[in-house]
């Protein structure tokens, strides 16, 4: 389906700081669509007692760009500021400002099926014009599926993926369901994110439950924590992981960052350090889904436990990272929830938490800061949407319309 986009027509690009400094104030005005959640910085992280500020008229609005997609997973942008967009029954579209929504041949064969299918896409961040794109898929059989990687280029004049090359595949073949697979790129290394729910994360001998680090050719980095532990899987970075469905580096630190679905309550915010366990599923801070506990408990010597985690689950998913200041601002999507989560983290401690977009679009799956600061957004939906967060006025000065398709 070819699908109208509306960027690139004269609204003035808001800079990142003055975006955040919006977001952030405290006697900000709030548009319509934005509900706003604080949390006491005392319970910071656990969220179960919610306090929702009534939201004003005015501030920012969610402006469609293009859609409805089939289940939209990940975004992406290229040097041409052109958008990526995975869909996971298993297509890649292309957005090029101004125009339409074409659809990338040349795609493996991918198997989609429940929470499985095309799942992530990055862009190498050397964003050379001919930039190398990576994407996180479904290979295989029900049952007997793993999780590929994927690099190519895109041939423009073809509209086609070229120059192809598997470069990771997990081991052991297991179920489709649960699998993350959140790709970051930085200095020609790859980390990719591998879910567990049947409780396997603890077992190194398999990538189940694991962040994985690998070079952009696929081969193994030699400083890997494991790699030269017989037995263990060298390209394991972390583990002790449940579904991890968010990764991004904090430009500023360098710092990794990845966020995980619990069972019932329990979803986590983690700072990744190399060789770490984080716990799955032995600590935790949710409920198997009848409601008992589960392993020994929320804390262990030896895991590593949440920057924050939330109580009951928000089911995040997509993840972007700003500072603003000696602020750390992390991004974060969430299905369950359905809004969009704003952290402000100072001296390593989350102390400030807002919940945006509340019930106004639905299930956000992904999200990434675009070359004009702006935050963008996906939905999770057989008829999902991809939106810009942009203030309101600049959209009423610029005449555009409301709905934008």
């Amino acid at each position: 389906m070819l699908t109208a986009v509306i960027f690139g027509l004269g609204v003035r690009p808001m800079r990142r700081r003055e975006f955040i400094t919006l977001l952030g104030g405290a006697a900000t005005a709030w548009p319509r669509v934005f509900c706003v959640s604080l949390i006491d910085p005392a319970s910071a992280r656990d969220t179960e007692h919610e306090e929702i500020a009534e939201p004003n008229h005015s501030g920012l609005d969610a402006v469609p760009l293009a859609g409805p997609f089939q289940f939209p997973w990940s975004i992406a942008f290229l040097p041409d500021h052109s958008i990526l967009v995975t869909e996971r029954v298993g297509r890649l579209q292309l957005i090029k400002p101004g125009s339409v929504a074409r659809e990338v041949a040349g795609l493996p064969p991918i198997l989609s099926r429940d929470q499985s299918g095309l799942l992530d896409v990055a862009v190498d961040p050397s964003f050379a014009q001919n930039a190398t794109i990576y994407l996180s898929y479904i290979h295989g059989a029900t049952g007997t599926s793993t999780v590929r990687v994927m690099s190519a280029k895109l041939d423009r004049s073809s509209n086609r993926l070229i120059d192809q090359k598997v470069i990771f595949e997990s081991t052991a073949a297991t179920s489709t369901d649960q699998v993350g697979s959140r790709i970051a790129v930085m200095d020609g290394h790859l980390f990719l994110t591998l879910g567990d729910r049947w409780k396997g994360a603890q077992n190194l001998s398999d990538h189940v439950g694991s962040i994985i680090r690998i070079r952009t050719d696929g081969s193994v980095p030699p400083d890997n924590p494991f790699v030269s532990v017989p037995g263990v899987r060298p390209e394991i970075w972390t583990y002790g992981h449940r579904n991890p469905q968010g990764l991004a580096f904090d430009a500023r630190t360098g710092q990794l960052w990845s966020h995980e679905h619990g069972p019932l309550g329990g979803d986590e915010l983690n700072l990744i350090v190399a060789g770490r366990n984080y716990g799955w599923p032995i600590m935790t801070h949710g409920l198997s889904y009848s409601g008992e506990p589960i392993g020994e408990g929320t804390a262990k010597e030896g895991m590593e436990p949440p920057v924050h985690y939330w109580t009951p689950a928000i089911a995040p998913s997509g993840l972007a990272i700003e500072s603003v200041g000696e602020v750390t601002v992390f991004w974060i999507g969430a299905l369950v929830a359905e809004c969009l989560v704003r952290l402000e983290m100072e001296d390593g401690r989350i102390v400030r938490e807002q919940r945006l977009l509340r019930n106004a679009l639905g299930r956000i799956r992904d999200l990434r800061i675009g070359p004009d600061g702006l935050i963008y957004v996906i939905t999770d939906d057989p008829a999902g949407r991809l939106y810009r967060l942009q203030p309101a006025n600049e959209q009423a000065r610029s005449g555009e319309s409301r709905s934008g398709l």
